[in-house]
């Protein structure tokens, strides 16, 4: 078979051929095994600690001033609650109630009942009633003027039981706590109350009673801290000599009759003359500005 001879020689020679290009690998020697010693192996130096980035010199900081606090402007109109008698419920305390709910700032309501006071809660529980007015419109000030019907005894809740007689050694007392305990029903933490005087008269005997009550509202008042205002409101009906106006130009009519001719209740021209002494003072001790050119947008 001379083709099988002819093949092997040629595939010897390529084998070689490639074992004349190929350098041959070095055999690798294993590492010598380690030699055991009975000596600890020694303990490899600690890194070095690296030194701490040195800070740059910074002068110290002027300690900035502490923030004045600044008293938060309230939200909302502020809410004024008119209380009180027949003063309340007729020409004045409408056209207070009236004057106060133009303001842009302010929203006005009233409740008053005619010839009611603190001497009868028997007849009218003031007490009862102003509380569930405050809890329904949560006023920021409540202005209150009756006692004119007070002048008299004064009688429990239910009528019954023993009076305090009007003129007693004790009725003063028990009147200024009755004062006391109605306002202590309508206040609230940041609430005010403004307590009108009974305004003067122009009848004698009336005057006299009228006197004491004004005398004891107005002590209540100084007892019930700086929440409460007695406004004495004498000045805005008297002269310079102290005595009554009988007349006055109210608006752009002159010469207004102001009382009515039991000499106590209001006209309605009298009625506006006195709100408008009495609407400032309100705005005073409710901390409001007046507005007399910014009325209400019409609704």
């Amino acid at each position: 078979m001379p083709l099988l001879r002819l093949f092997v020689p040629l595939t010897l020679v390529f084998a070689l051929a490639c074992d004349k290009a190929t350098p041959a690998t070095p055999a690798l020697t294993p590492p010598p095994a380690a030699i055991p010693s009975d000596e600890p192996p020694a303990a490899e130096p600690a890194p070095a600690a690296a030194a701490a980035p040195r800070e740059p010199a910074i002068a110290p900081a002027t300690p900035e001033p502490a923030p004045v606090e600044v008293a938060a402007a309230p939200s909302g109109p502020r809410k004024v609650l008119v209380l009180g008698d027949s003063l309340a419920a007729t020409g004045f305390g409408a056209m207070l109630e009236k004057k106060l709910d133009e303001h842009p700032d302010i929203e006005c309501f009233r409740k008053a009942k005619s010839a009611t006071g603190l001497a009868r809660p028997d007849f009218y529980d003031w007490e009862s009633e102003a509380k569930k007015a405050v809890e329904q419109r949560k006023p920021d000030l409540v202005v209150v003027i009756m006692g004119g019907n007070d002048g008299q005894d004064l009688t429990t809740k239910t009528g019954k039981g023993k009076r305090v007689a009007w003129k007693s050694d004790g009725w003063n007392d028990a009147y200024k706590a009755r004062v006391a305990e109605f306002l202590s029903e309508i206040s609230a933490e940041g609430r005010k109350v403004l307590w009108l005087g009974l305004p003067r008269t122009g009848t004698t005997s009336f005057e006299q009673k009228l006197t004491t009550i004004r005398d004891v509202q107005s002590q209540a008042l100084a007892d019930f801290g700086e929440a409460g205002v007695y406004l004495d409101t004498t000045p805005f009906i008297t002269d310079a000599d102290g005595d009554l106006i009988d007349t006055a130009t109210v608006g752009k009519r002159k010469a207004q009759a102001l009382r009515e001719e039991d000499g106590i209740h209001f006209t309605m021209a009298g009625s506006e003359f006195f709100a408008d002494k009495v609407y400032p003072e309100v705005l005073r001790v409710l901390g409001v500005e007046d507005a007399a050119e910014g009325k209400k947008p019409q609704k």
